[in-house]
């Protein structure tokens, strides 16, 4: 008996109490705004959210979520094969709720974290969609050479689209 009671104490002695250990964080891919495309970098807030899409069988569109401002602007055109880039044939701006603040923010994060496919998507020829997260100088710039296919930027285009009434 006592042999068993030395065993256990010394099992118990070397187990690791510890905390466990906390996940290591995400890491996110940073594209310098210096490095976003010319014509795009003006419309990207310097905290926020940019996505648009179009192409040549599809009307573009465009949401860009200003956290600075409080701020969704969304827009849209009719005419395919026009540019999302420059004034949009229906256009709004809306103050940036509180609800859609915290919720928008946490699917860029999960998008910016997100870790890419292990082999590069298809282009698609006829439509192209653009997802730029800012954080000041710090970017995420994700480019889809056709729909966005990465589970949570997709699924972040879906909800700017909705919140922005696209």
């Amino acid at each position: 008996m006592t042999r068993v009671l030395a065993v256990v104490l010394l099992v118990a002695a070397c187990a690791d109490h510890s905390s466990p250990k906390p996940a290591a964080p995400a890491q996110r891919a940073v594209t310098p705004r210096s490095k976003l495309p010319e014509k795009v970098a003006p419309l990207v807030p310097r905290h926020g959210i940019y996505a648009a899409g179009g192409g040549l069988t599809s009307a573009p569109w465009r949401v860009v979520v200003d956290d600075d401002a409080d701020t969704i602007y969304a827009g849209s055109s009719k005419q395919q094969n026009a540019s999302s880039l420059g004034k949009l044939d229906s256009e709004q701006t809306k103050p940036l709720t509180p609800r859609n603040e915290e919720l928008l923010g946490k699917l860029a994060s999960d998008a910016w974290t997100e870790a890419p496919p292990a082999t590069p998507p298809e282009p698609t020829a006829d439509y192209d969609e653009i997802l730029i997260i800012a954080d000041g100088d710090d970017c995420f710039y994700l480019e889809g050479f056709g729909p966005i296919r990465r589970p949570a930027a997709a699924h972040l285009i879906e909800m700017l689209r909705a919140a922005g009434g696209l």
